[in-house]
């Protein structure tokens, strides 16, 4: 095969689950009592859980503290990872064929380690993956890309026969940036139009394929 080492993305790349984060900002609100005006409130995605945390604070006069906010954010999606959150469509046969071909994998992710854990190990999958990396064990968001450098080294694959599988804009264009092979995965939730992250992958893989990789063999 062309590839020797796999890092992946999970939410909205191995797992069908961006629609809970990206409503967790109304839950919580709601959680508080709290009628949001409109669906603007939902913005802990696009400018961080600290601005989040600071306009609740004004807003509303909630007085919460960063890791309050943070805490209660993570325990909502996390709610969703033990009961409903799926793997994509054939993400599963892809690893097992993946495993079966000697492909090192890892997990790079945005979420706490403990719930990442939790939710591959729920779906059955934890156990293709070698470690999972999170971006606060390593120090930095994905838009520095310390990240996928610590994964690399973990799994001890050449670069050039290593992808990075991810779903979100700002992710992918770090990894390509840094000269990381990138696969690209469509997912309906993602803000950024497909057609400015194509041009920034080496492969993209769209709903419709289900995990067909068979061009790296």
């Amino acid at each position: 095969m062309k590839i020797k080492g796999a890092i992946f993305d999970m939410d909205g790349t191995l797992l069908d689950s961006m629609a809970y984060w990206n409503t967790v900002g109304i839950d919580y609100l709601e959680r508080q009592g709290i009628k949001f005006d409109n669906e603007k409130e939902n913005y802990v995605l696009y400018v961080g859980i600290p601005r989040f945390t600071e306009y609740c604070n004004e807003k509303y006069g909630l007085n919460k503290t960063y890791e309050e906010v943070l805490r209660a954010l993570h325990d909502i999606v996390a709610e969703k990872y033990n009961t409903v959150v799926k793997l994509k469509p054939g993400a599963l046969e892809m690893l097992e064929r993946f495993k079966q071909n000697g492909v090192k994998m890892c997990i790079a992710t945005a979420t706490e380690q403990n719930e990442a854990k939790g939710v591959l190990k729920r779906l059955g999958v934890l156990d293709y993956f070698s470690e999972v990396f999170t971006t606060t064990i390593v120090g930095a968001d994905k838009s520095s890309p310390l990240i996928y450098e610590v994964a690399l080294e973990h799994l001890g694959t050449k670069k050039d026969e290593t992808y990075i599988f991810e779903d979100a804009w700002y992710a992918i264009k770090t990894a390509h940036d840094n000269d990381f092979k990138v696969i690209g995965i469509e997912d309906k939730n993602t803000v950024v139009p497909t057609s400015e992250i194509v041009p920034l992958c080496t492969y993209f893989l769209y709903e419709k394929d289900k995990y067909n990789t068979s061009f790296l063999d």
